[in-house]
């Protein structure tokens, strides 16, 4: 009984000994299968925005602000467009065209235009008026036309023309 015992216990142990040898390292890593290769990942260490949510810019310019009066119409032109952090605003008003809108339609409505306009902060005043007057398309005969800009660099402009 003893002599099956003792090999009993000396098969255990051989076996034992054969699985955790097994198991042992000899210095080698485990290869990454997995090809995590990030050599073309795009590094972003600012916060800010999300480029996947936030729209692209459109204009250069985050407000615009437009009125335009005419001798038997005060106001018959009113504009208003400003880009917030998590949004944009919009009012566009022409007693002409019998248009009052606001939000989303008033962006379908004044995008063509406010893209038209292609407004730079290096333009002057008399460069700015005669885009506004091309792209809203305003007779020759308005009073006065009055235009408040900032543009995406911070720069604003108030611009007041009458005739």
């Amino acid at each position: 009984m003893t002599f099956k015992r003792t090999s009993m216990i000396a098969s255990l142990m051989l076996t034992s000994s054969l699985v955790l040898g097994a198991c042992q390292s000899d210095g080698e890593s485990t290869k990454d299968s997995t090809n995590n290769d990030m050599s073309n990942d795009i590094e972003d260490n600012q916060t800010g925005e999300n480029p996947a949510t936030t729209p692209a810019r459109e204009y250069e310019f985050t407000k615009f602000e437009m009125e335009v009066d005419y001798p038997e119409q005060e106001e018959a032109l009113d504009v208003n467009y400003e880009e917030e952090k998590d949004s944009t605003d919009a009012e566009y008003k022409s007693v002409a065209d019998n248009l009052d809108v606001k939000s989303d339609d008033a962006m379908a409505q004044l995008s063509p235009l406010l893209a038209a306009m292609e407004l730079k902060e290096d333009m002057t005043d008399d460069e700015i008026i005669a885009r506004i007057v091309e792209s809203f398309d305003i007779e020759e005969n308005y009073t006065e036309i009055e235009a408040d800009i900032t543009f995406t660099n911070g720069e604003s402009r108030k611009i007041n023309v009458t005739q």
